[in-house]
This record gives structure tokens, C-alpha cells and sequence, in this order.
């Protein structure tokens, strides 16, 4: 199984112990190939807001040197690991700065049929509140990016490090990893036949019937009629 993981900052804390946990009961069931990205240092760059990625193309962007080896590493996974401790209830910083720069693959944008069979992670933590709120933030890219499975795991580990988190505490989600993995592997095996999300079909078709009359952005109608879907092609 392919896993692209995604540091939402660099510190070795509580985020980053339960995601190494789930990458320990994950490699149980799978032989995993992981490709790892911490930020910021892979992606140090904050959004210039300046479109070039609408209406130019993504190989336009001025930090694109940084941005798409992350886009190729998400269209060749199995699975997207994305995590973030809360950080002013919400994602860090760095990760929301990448988030920002991959709108262009959004379903109102250009959406990559590679994604469409794929599993997302999210996994956060806090020693206090904004679980919910920081959680939401990175399933709402798997929505718009079409992902067609979404986990998450969130844990309020009241602790600021993780030497500081209780032994009974670490036990129980190394258990809660261990289901989550189960969990994963069931749902890769039979990624094939899974319900297709009713969030990406309604969007989709609302998107398809926009970009008949995208006269504002022809990039993105350009890639709606390169993948058929303007004439009839249906992505899944």
C-alpha cells in the first residue's frame, strides 16, 4: 500500500506519535511504502492569492517547485495521512498554507480522476479544544478533492508533550489505531465497490453543468472537456 503522509508541522509531539502508531499497526496487514512530507520545511511557502493556478495552470504557481512533488506523491497513494495538533482551533499554519495552494484540484476546479478511488486520514490532537473544528478543516479537502473514503482519528491528549500523556492513555489509542487500521485495510481491499460519496456525485454534476457555460475561466473548462465529462464521460 502507497501512504503519502503529511506532517502539519515538525515537532515530534503527540500528532506525530499516533500517526507513527498507525503506521505501526498498519504494516501488520501491508507492506507499506510511505512517502513522508513535514512542513514547512517541504512546502515553506504561503499562498500569493495570485490565480496563475486557475487560470494558468499549476505549473505556473510561483512556489510550484515545492508544491508538485506533494501533487504527484497524492495522486500515486492508497492512502493520504494528513495531521495537524490544533493550532488556535484549527489546522497549523504550514498545513493550511498547502491546502491553500491545492484548490486547483478541487471539484469546482480541475478535479484529478486519480483521486477519486482513494482513502484519506486525518489524524489530530490537542491538549484542550478545537478537535471538530481542525478536523473538519482536512476533510473538507478529501470532499473537494473527490476522495472517495475519509477517516479520521482525534484525540484530546491533555498533554503538551507526549512523554506527558498517560501510559493508559497511549495504550488506548495504540488500540484505537489498531481498529483504525483494520478498518483501512477492509475498506482498501473493497475500495472498488464502496458507495460513491453523495457530497462528489451532486457536486460534480452541479460543477459539470457550471462548466458548460465557463466562460470565465477557460483553463478549467478545458480540462472538463479533456476528460470527457462535458460530453457525456462519467468519472465514476
Amino acid at each position: 500500500m502507497k501512504v503519502i503522509v503529511i506532517n502539519g508541522n515538525s515537532r515530534h509531539g503527540s500528532t506525530w506519535n499516533c500517526m507513527k502508531l498507525f503506521i505501526q499497526e498498519l504494516s501488520k496487514y501491508k507492506t507499506v511504502e510511505i512517502t513522508e512530507f513535514t512542513l514547512p520545511k517541504d512546502m515553506p511557502h504561503f499562498c500569493n492569492g495570485c490565480f496563475s493556478c486557475f487560470y494558468n495552470g499549476e505549473n505556473t504557481c510561483p512556489h510550484s517547485l515545492y508544491v508538485n512533488p506533494i501533487v504527484t506523491s497524492l495522486t500515486e497513494a492508497d492512502l493520504i495521512l494528513i495531521t495537524s495538533p490544533v493550532y488556535a482551533m484549527d489546522v497549523s499554519g504550514q498545513l493550511k498554507a498547502l491546502l491553500d495552494h491545492l484548490c486547483f484540484m478541487w471539484l469546482s476546479h480541475r478535479p484529478n480522476p486519480k483521486m477519486f478511488n482513494k482513502i484519506g486520514l486525518s489524524i489530530t490532537t490537542t491538549a484542550g479544544a478545537g478537535l471538530g473544528h481542525t478536523t473538519k478543516t482536512i476533510k473538507n479537502s478529501f470532499k473537494f478533492w473527490g476522495v472517495k473514503k475519509v477517516f479520521s482519528f482525534k484525540n484530546p491528549v491533555s498533554a503538551m508533550k507526549w512523554s506527558d500523556v498517560s501510559l493508559k492513555k497511549q495504550e488506548a489509542i495504540q488500540k484505537e489505531m489498531a481498529k483504525l487500521a483494520r478498518k483501512i485495510v477492509k475498506a482498501a481491499k473493497s475500495i472498488d465497490s464502496l458507495p460513491k460519496p453523495i457530497f462528489r456525485s451532486l457536486m460534480f454534476f452541479l460543477m459539470k453543468g457550471m462548466m458548460k457555460k465557463n466562460t470565465w475561466n477557460p483553463y478549467d473548462r478545458k480540462h472538463w472537456e479533456n476528460q470527457g465529462w462535458l460530453s457525456g464521460s462519467k468519472p465514476f
